[in-house]
Parts: structure tokens; sequence; C-alpha cells
């Protein structure tokens, strides 16, 4: 009796769940239309963390074609990722071309960007986007980007002269760069690479973009930092000298 009972209960839950995640598939269906204008096909799961379902889905129309998520919140809304990787694919393409062009990066080298979450909630997504540019939103006030270049540090005029160029490049559109320098990009040496972080405003000892005009400046500065065998951080002299 008691073995048909636990039986009985089980597949009562397994019915619930599927009916729960039926009705969400339906929910999320509907919201990817009402918002993005695709009727597209959804992978629900199970939320563990918001202890609801959560979905991922694709949409095929340019320039928003891509994988995406969503998540229920505990108010019934739903958030998607939409629109803040729609924007850091922008600002990182922008930003990259922009460097290529004047011969500043290499095409292999990388550059990443920072958008949080304030860029989101400054446009209303409740109805299908015209996506707009990153850069006609401010960007100066929450734009981050890294700049990875494929080569070690070794304290040349020309790597400053780089460094200056990068600054002048995107000074106007960013509140900061972290540059990083890297001789084996694609291998774990995080002992031997090197950084330096440039800010709109400076913070923690970080130059400010208008304090780096010449090379002279630069060396005025002469600190980088980077990452110890104990993985602490720990600070470097342009000539590869640590401080203590």
């Amino acid at each position: 009796m008691k073995k048909r009972l636990l039986i009985g209960a089980v597949g009562l839950l397994v019915a619930g769940s599927m009916y729960g995640r039926s009705e969400a598939t339906e929910r999320y269906t509907d919201y990817i239309y009402d918002t993005y204008g695709e009727r597209v096909d959804v992978d629900v799961s199970q939320d563990w963390k918001l202890t609801g379902y959560k979905a991922t889905f694709k949409l095929e129309t340019t320039p928003l074609r891509g994988t995406y998520s969503a998540r229920t919140y505990g108010d019934g809304s739903i958030h998607d990722d939409v629109m803040p990787a729609y924007w850091v694919k922008e600002a990182e393409t922008t930003l990259h071309d922009r460097l290529v062009t004047a011969n500043v990066l290499s095409r292999e080298e990388t550059v990443r960007a920072n958008v949080p979450e304030d860029a989101v909630r400054m446009r209303d997504v409740t109805t299908k986007p015209e996506p707009t540019s990153i850069f006609e939103l401010n960007p100066e006030t929450f734009l981050g980007a890294s700049v990875m270049l494929h080569e070690a540090w070794n304290d040349t005029a020309e790597q400053k002269q780089r460094v200056l160029d990068v600054i002048r490049l995107l000074e106007d559109d960013v509140k900061s760069i972290h540059f990083s320098f890297d001789g084996t990009p694609n291998e774990d040496d995080d002992f031997t690479e090197r950084y330096l972080n440039v800010s709109r405003t400076p913070q923690s000892g970080d130059p400010s973009f208008n304090s780096l005009q010449t090379i002279d400046d630069l060396n005025r500065h002469d600190r980088l930092y980077g990452f110890d065998k104990t993985t602490f951080i720990s600070e470097y002299r342009f000539d590869g000298t640590k401080i203590e």
C-alpha cells in the first residue's frame, strides 16, 4: 500500500512539473514574441536559483541574431539578456574596429567592454525595440574597456606611445581602460602578464586620461601590476622590478 502511495505521489509531482513547464514555455514564447517580434522555440528548464523556470532561446533577425536567456522573477516579471548582450557586442566591435583602423591594434588583439546593468535600465524593452547604439547613451558614464595587447611589457618608447594612442582614441567614449600586456596570450601565464588601469577620474592611484599626455607623463607614473606566485596582486615598475 505504501509503495503504491509513493508511486502515486511521484506521478503527481512529475505531472505537476510537466504542467508547470508547459505553462512556463507558453509564457516565455509569448513574451519573446511580444518583445522582439519573433515566434521562437524556447528551451525551458528548472531555475533552482529563483525556484521557477528559466529559458534559453535564439533570435534570428539581425542585428539581434544570437542565443539568449530569460528568467522569471519573484514578482512575475520576465527579464532577458538580449539588449545587454547586444550592447556589449556592439561596443566591443566598434572600439576594436576603431583601434585596428588606426593601426594601433592588430586584428588578433582583443577589446572587451563592460556594460553595467544601469545601462539596461535606460531603455524600455517591453515592446519590440529599435536597437540603438551604446554610444548614444552617454557611454563615458558607464562603459569600461579592456584592451589586451599580445606582447610582453618591455618598457619601450614604442609600447608607451601605443598606450597613449589607445587612450586618445577611446577616452571620449569610455570611463576607464584596462590594459594587459601578454606575450603568450593563449597560455596560462598570469605571473608574467602586466596590467595598467587608466580612468577618466583616477582611483586608487591609477592615472587619469588627462594626466597621461606624453611618454614622460607615463614614465612619471612608472607603475604596472600583475600576479605573483602566491596569486596576490603586486606592483611593478616599468623596468620589471617589483615594488616592495
